[in-house]
């Protein structure tokens, strides 16, 4: 089997069991069938560029993380530049992960979602925004 294909698999099974999310859910999204997404947790196919930067945005997980080498987790140096954290911050969080009661650990990753939801949100907002934008000001450009 394609290693790269393994990757998405594994990472994209990953994702749904850690966020919740249902393969309805993502099926939904994606607009395509629950079996489609069932052929790719399997790693019998592999969703189209336009489905795997959508997979990508849904997550809120960079494009290559869902095929780069290793455990999927990067170091303490890579995680805080990935999350524009302080190495310090990184590791009383890694630290709170490991130590913290179920409970806890729900609660945290319940507000850092809702933290996401917010930002991509208004990511979405802002991105219709300056699209509007750029169809509006492109006539008047073309005119000049």
């Amino acid at each position: 089997m394609n290693q790269s294909i393994d990757k998405f698999d594994r990472r994209l099974k990953q994702l749904l069991s850690v966020s919740g999310v249902e393969r309805g859910e993502l099926a939904r999204h994606l607009g395509v069938s629950v079996p489609t997404v069932s052929r790719w947790l399997n790693g019998i196919s592999t969703p189209n560029v336009y489905q795997f930067r959508e997979i990508a945005h849904f997550f809120g997980m960079p494009y290559d993380w869902f095929l780069e080498d290793g455990d999927g987790i990067p170091d303490t140096e890579g995680l805080a530049a990935k999350l524009g954290l302080s190495p310090e911050t990184v590791e009383a969080l890694l630290e709170l992960a490991a130590s913290e009661s179920e409970e806890v650990l729900t609660a945290v990753d319940d507000a850092v979602c809702a933290v996401i939801a917010a930002i991509n949100g208004v990511y979405d907002d802002l991105l219709r925004v300056a699209e509007e934008s750029v169809r509006k000001t492109a006539p008047s450009e073309m005119e000049g």
